[in-house]
């Protein structure tokens, strides 16, 4: 069980909390900004290493620091955030719960349904790009490199700095997650006691995706559940996607029922938890997932019992099937929550979509796994921020959606991201 996270953190001036940041009336007539991201591949002479690369060295370094504290000896100090993430991603991948997995990532944000009660709705997802829910809400957006405000960038450091971050919390319910963080945030004093209860109720929402409006359309009332469970229950694409192969990708024994669903007869969880019902799965996209993936899912949204926001980044271990969270049954790691007060729902989306984005990144993707506190977090997100170049105002247009390359260089070799910045007066 995951508990609070007790080290002192030293901000070392990277940006500071900027989600209530307040400017006179002066400054906003005399200069505005607008930074805008745009991912693009990296060259091969990127000095970013892929995190198969030293491991031997780097752990000799790991072993030489503990001996320099058995000697009585100061341990060597990092000068720079890339110096500790290659420190971090040096270690061996001997671990089987830190190894890291490819990555589905989803974006659902908390919003009103029929105007009357809240529900999640699934916004945007990645793979290896960015997609979109097309405005109407009925169909996915072409994948496109990912643009960012550099904003947003800052405001997610801050997020991680000020936040809530639990590392390898052991959970097999979405009800036990909740109950966790929310202690957590009440111990630390980012949560008043008093609004648990409606903080718990917002994280308990239903999740509505994309394509469940979708398959309620196309498929004919004739066609019996049998039929859709004998089509979307194919064992080789579950096992292929770890559903079946492994005992952390589900609790439980997971069996064909005739309603094409999947549930869990064991004891790794509830039996809500462990049920999947396949006539609402997009078969087609399941297939373009690697075998093995994770998800790591991101929940952004805005409500009216807060007073100032609240942040929490998870990392469960071992990941963990949550029916009813993700688009697709794929054990989900990690969790990125960031709720707060009315009227700043652009703002909260933009810096989800910064750490969904992040999470697309070979080198901070890596960190998240390997990562042993906060700080390794922080360092994977000022390791990124080091890759940026400016460019000058007015040489890019923001609403521009850059087309994915036709070819993607290897990233068994190096790392095949880094972000571009072009500012706007």
């Amino acid at each position: 069980k995951a508990g609070p996270d007790e080290e002192a953190v030293v901000d070392l001036g990277k940006t500071s909390s900027t989600v209530n940041t307040k400017f006179e009336k002066e400054e906003l007539e005399s200069h505005r900004a607008v930074y805008i991201g745009v991912h693009v591949p990296f060259s091969k002479e990127s000095r970013r290493r892929h995190r198969h690369r030293g491991h031997k060295h780097h752990h000799r370094r790991r072993k030489d620091k503990e001996s320099d504290k058995e000697d009585g000896r100061e341990s060597p100090s990092y000068d720079t955030p890339s110096q500790r993430v290659q420190f971090i991603l040096g270690t061996e991948d001997d671990d089987e719960e830190h190894i890291p997995h490819d990555l589905f990532t989803e974006m659902d944000e908390l919003c009103y349904r029929d105007g009357e009660e809240y529900e999640w709705k699934e916004t945007a997802r990645w793979l290896k790009f960015e997609e979109d829910v097309e405005d109407g809400g009925d169909r996915w957006s072409k994948p496109y490199v990912a643009t960012l405000s550099l904003h947003s960038l800052f405001e997610l450091r801050s997020c991680i700095l000020n936040g809530t971050v639990m590392l390898d919390m052991r959970a097999s319910t979405l009800d036990e997650i909740a109950d966790m963080v929310l202690d957590n945030m009440i111990a630390s004093g980012q949560l008043d006691e008093s609004i648990r209860e409606n903080v718990r109720e917002a994280l308990l929402k239903r999740h509505h995706h994309q394509n469940e409006k979708r398959f309620t359309s196309r498929i004919p009332l004739v066609r019996s559940f049998a039929d859709i469970g004998k089509k979307h229950s194919d064992p080789h694409l579950l096992e292929r996607n770890g559903i079946l192969a492994s005992p952390q990708s589900a609790p439980g024994n997971l069996d064909n029922s005739k309603s094409g669903e999947i549930k869990g007869n064991g004891s790794g969880g509830s039996r809500e938890n462990s049920t999947v019902d396949f006539s609402k799965v997009d078969m087609n996209f399941m297939r373009k997932i690697p075998s093995g993936a994770e998800a790591s899912n991101v929940l952004v949204g805005e409500v009216d019992f807060l007073e100032r926001p609240i942040i929490a980044f998870v990392r469960l271990a071992p990941a963990v099937l949550l029916t009813g969270l993700t688009e697709v049954p794929v054990p989900t790691r990690f969790l990125f929550l960031l709720l707060g007060p009315a009227g700043k729902a652009p703002q909260y989306h933009e810096i989800g979509r910064s750490i969904a984005t992040l999470m697309t990144d070979e080198i901070f993707h890596d960190v998240a796994y390997k990562a042993k506190d906060r700080n390794d977090l922080l360092s994977g997100i000022d390791e990124f921020l080091d890759q940026v170049t400016v460019l000058p105002p007015g040489e890019w247009d923001p609403s521009i959606r850059i087309e994915p390359p036709k070819s993607v260089p290897s990233q068994s070799n190096f790392s095949v991201s880094y972000f571009i910045l072009i500012k706007f007066f």
